[in-house]
């Protein structure tokens, strides 16, 4: 099975799109590709810059904490007032100097929740906020959490230790007397949101941790701290110095998503997409004026050549100069087909007309030597009034066999007066021995038909049966059938081994000049196949033993 081929219009379109829509969607996928590429690589670099400032920022705020942290051991306030109470034992005064010194020097400090100073012998501890914070609550913790703090700092001597204790961080460095033995500590409630809020405004990340002198943990919402059991991972690591604190920063990578990061790039690229869309619809609609329509036309000129409507001139005006030529062409071709048929079927009637004239000049001589010797043999038997009967039958005869009007077809009724005139002669020669039925349908006898196209058929039934059986029955149809006339002459008789070869022969080969006593077959079946082609049938069989039946057909 062949497959199917594909339209020019449909491959030309295909070629058009794919040569025009390919090359674009090439060129902005990889606009795309590399234009990603190159924004992830700018996004990293814009975040490396941004943590590592946020982290220098932190530095800042830690190194500020730890300046401060050793100013109240270095300008010797606190540790006078505490010798002072070591003479005297007044407890209240060496609150009331510490807690003057604190509210003084760290009350306006934005980077302390709260400053305090805890006593190892003493019952004097100082507590003050700082940078607006509030609040009873977050100077109970602090005094809850100070003996914890005590304990862990017994061992720091002068390092500064940062603590993690109930939700709370602290900066602790203790203080030490002229023995350089602790006596107090000096401690900073510091909020881990406001010391990593630098970090926390760091974009393009997620599930960040924060690892301060080895404490690793996360920040949520509300600022509130959850400690970790070791260093997350992450897609990036970034770490800082300050004092001999050490502060550490990893996190997961956002996806960088361009669209999401550039809101105006949908509405760049809808804009260019619609720059490109009136430039292809303009290709479309050229591509439709000056190739789809003038092969449509073609096509359809052709179509109505194949319908028979030669000559067929396309009378539109082409859109270019190419078609036009192919215009002019086909206008050219299908003229010129037009005079070659007409020229053909001209010549083709010529033939047709002189083969008939052949055929009918074979018939007359045959018939009438046939017609002839029987009349001679009634005028040498007996001469009465029959003769002039014969006679007259035998003028009819004359007249269908001359065409002197050169009617090449005639009513159906005509024809069937020469069969009649020919029955005529034959019953006077053969008398009561030939019985004649006629079937006729009264809607044929005004069809035309060819002249003398059902006689022959009636004369090669006498003379190669009833003749020879001396009688017999024959029977003439007319009828129409599915819009064919049909024509039957049955008669008694039977046909041989020869006659059938014959008969198959002269109707496969009508060409042939030897027909086997069969010459009224032979002119019918010419004369079918001229005027008819194969439309025109003659075929004849042997219905039952002792009968035989001629039958003609041809459209009406």
């Amino acid at each position: 099975m062949k497959k199917p081929k594909i339209s020019l219009k449909m491959g030309l379109v295909a070629t058009i799109l794919v040569c025009w829509l390919l090359p674009i969607l090439i060129v902005a996928v990889m606009a795309a590709v590399l234009l990603g590429s190159s924004y992830t690589r700018a996004a990293r670099q814009e975040l490396d810059a941004a943590a590592n400032n946020a982290l220098r920022l932190v530095g800042m705020q830690l190194e500020t904490a730890v300046s401060d942290s050793k100013e109240v051991s270095y300008d010797g306030v606190v540790k006078a007032a505490y010798l002072n109470y070591l003479q005297t034992g007044d407890s209240a005064a060496l609150y009331s100097a510490v807690n003057d010194y604190l509210s003084q020097d760290f009350t306006r400090e934005e980077l302390y929740r709260a400053v305090f100073i805890t006593f190892w012998d003493a019952d004097a501890d100082a507590y003050v906020l700082s940078g607006g914070a509030t609040g009873y609550s977050l100077l109970r913790q602090c005094q809850q959490s100070a003996p914890a703090i005590v304990e862990q700092m017994a061992d720091a001597d002068t390092a500064i230790r940062m603590l993690f204790l109930d939700g709370q961080m602290y900066m602790a460095r203790n203080l030490l007397d002229s023995t350089f033995t602790p006596y107090a500590s000096v401690v900073m409630a510091i909020d881990p949101a406001d010391l990593m809020r630098p970090l926390q405004a760091v974009g393009r990340v997620q599930d960040i941790c924060y690892t301060l002198d080895g404490t690793s943990f996360r920040l949520d919402g509300d600022g509130a701290y959850t400690l970790l059991e070791q260093e997350a991972a992450g897609d990036v690591r970034y770490l800082v110095r300050a004092e001999e604190h050490e502060l550490a920063f990893t996190a997961r990578l956002e996806p960088a998503d361009l669209w999401r990061d550039i809101p105006s790039l949908p509405g760049m690229v809808a804009g260019a997409a619609l720059l490109v869309l009136p430039l292809l619809v303009l290709m479309v609609v050229l591509f439709s004026r000056h190739v789809t329509r003038p092969v449509e036309t073609l096509a359809q000129a052709n179509r109505q050549v194949q319908s028979g409507q030669r000559g067929y001139q396309i009378t539109g005006t082409a859109p270019n100069a190419e078609f036009g030529r192919l215009y002019d062409n086909f206008n050219a071709m299908s003229a010129e087909l037009k005079r070659q048929f007409e020229r053909l079927y001209l010549e083709q009637q010529a033939t047709q007309r002189a083969k008939i004239k052949a055929l009918q000049s074979q018939i007359n001589p045959h018939f009438l030597n046939n017609t002839l010797e029987t009349i001679n043999w009634e005028a040498r038997l007996a001469g009465n009034g029959r003769v002039s009967a014969m006679i007259e039958a035998l003028s009819t005869m004359l007249n269908a066999a001359l065409d002197r009007d050169d009617r090449a077809q005639i009513p159906f009724y005509e024809e069937m007066g020469y069969v009649d005139a020919y029955l005529y002669i034959i019953h006077e020669r053969l008398g009561g021995a030939l019985r004649v039925r006629k079937q006729i349908d009264a809607a044929v006898k005004e069809q035309l038909v060819p002249r003398l196209i059902l006689q022959p058929l009636v004369e090669n039934a006498v003379e190669h049966d009833i003749t020879a059986r001396r009688g017999g029955e024959l029977t003439v149809r007319a009828f129409q059938q599915d819009g064919r006339m049909v024509l039957e002459v049955e008669h008694d008789g039977a046909m041989t081994k020869a006659d059938r070869e014959n008969v198959r022969r002269l109707l496969s080969h009508p060409e042939e000049d030897d027909a086997g006593g069969q010459v009224g077959l032979r002119n019918v079946h010419r004369r079918l196949k001229l005027i008819y082609g194969d439309a025109g049938t003659l075929t004849v069989t042997e219905q039952t033993p002792g009968t035989v039946l001629a039958r003609v057909e041809f459209p009406l």
